[in-house]
């Protein structure tokens, strides 16, 4: 599922992302094991300055995170920046921009000043690009 947007106004680009070499997050369940949540977001034309966004929302908390496994574009001359829209306001924050086609690992994390609630995962076609470009992103809790 494709949705894109390009309205601008209810942005604030203060997302933060971080590399590190450990990513799991581990929860209590009954039985022991660790519940992991993985999904893809994906576009074959994401054109400039617009966003494809996970067809779920998830709950995360202010200064949560959702974890990279990764993410390749083409062409990679292009860049893109990873996000978290709120569901309930539409307000997008967006990391810094990524650049060379791909990256492994690392998460996005929400700003302590934004509110709990749940978020939609973007990835965005930043507004210098010339072209449309292929995404592929993998992402889990």
């Amino acid at each position: 599922m494709e949705n894109s947007s390009s309205n601008l106004e209810n942005e604030i680009l203060i997302a933060e992302s971080v590399v590190e070499s450990d990513f799991s997050i581990e929860e209590a369940s009954i039985d022991g094991v660790t519940p992991l949540l993985s999904f893809n977001i994906s576009s074959s034309s994401l054109g400039v300055n617009k966003f494809v966004k996970s067809s779920n929302s998830y709950y995360i908390q202010s200064g949560g995170k959702v974890n990279i496994t990764n993410i390749t574009w083409s062409p990679s001359n292009q860049n893109i920046q990873i996000g978290l829209v709120n569901a309930a306001t539409d307000t997008r924050y967006w990391s810094s921009e990524r650049t060379g086609g791909s990256q492994i690992g690392g998460s996005i994390v929400l700003p302590e000043t934004a509110p709990s609630g749940q978020y939609y995962v973007a990835i965005r076609s930043v507004a210098t690009n010339t072209t449309s470009i292929s995404v592929y992103g993998q992402f889990n809790f």
